[in-house]
């Protein structure tokens, strides 16, 4: 079973939405139980799941966490971890509100897992001056939405820029 095959069970309503959600919320929640991408493992996962699955569903569920496992040995250490769990929320956000594809999803987290891409880096200085201690990636691009709901804004041009570039490191597509 491979991972994209979520999308196919889907597509053929084997997995509804409310499975899919499940299925996904987990794979962004469940890192943020740890504090370093050492302990974690598949069954966490499915631990917390709210909804039971098929056999098909089961395994491309499993594929996904199997995923997300690898992610996290790649980026244990817990500073980077931090980025990490920071990422993958963000990313259910951004899949939520229909700006990051679940195969986009997929693939950027296959690459983070086989070590063909690095975490995303943001220079949240280059827009805010003082910043609370603990300010996050999903802080900036809060803050970034912000701005950019404020065409006459005086930095609306670098926040769209920013944004761009947080949206293109966190794989969302360019189409």
């Amino acid at each position: 079973m491979t991972t994209h095959q979520i999308e196919q069970l889907y597509v053929e309503g084997i997995i509804n939405d409310d499975t899919l959600t499940d299925i996904l919320h987990q794979w962004a929640v469940v890192p943020l139980l740890y504090d370093d991408g050492h302990e974690i493992k598949v069954e966490d996962y499915f631990n917390h799941l709210e909804h039971s699955l098929g056999v098909e569903a089961y395994a491309a569920a499993q594929s996904l966490y199997e995923l997300s496992v690898q992610a996290s040995r790649r980026f244990a250490e817990p500073d980077v971890y931090e980025v990490l769990q920071d990422c993958i929320s963000l990313q259910e956000d951004l899949w939520m509100t229909n700006v990051l594809t679940l195969g986009d999803w997929i693939h950027w987290m296959e690459q983070a897992a086989q070590g063909q891409l690095n975490l995303p880096v943001v220079d949240f200085h280059s827009l805010f001056e003082d910043l609370p201690e603990g300010y996050m990636i999903q802080d900036f691009h809060d803050d970034l939405l912000f701005m950019l709901e404020q065409e006459d804004h005086p930095k609306y041009q670098e926040a769209l820029q920013q944004q761009q570039s947080l949206y293109r490191q966190l794989g969302v597509s360019a189409s």
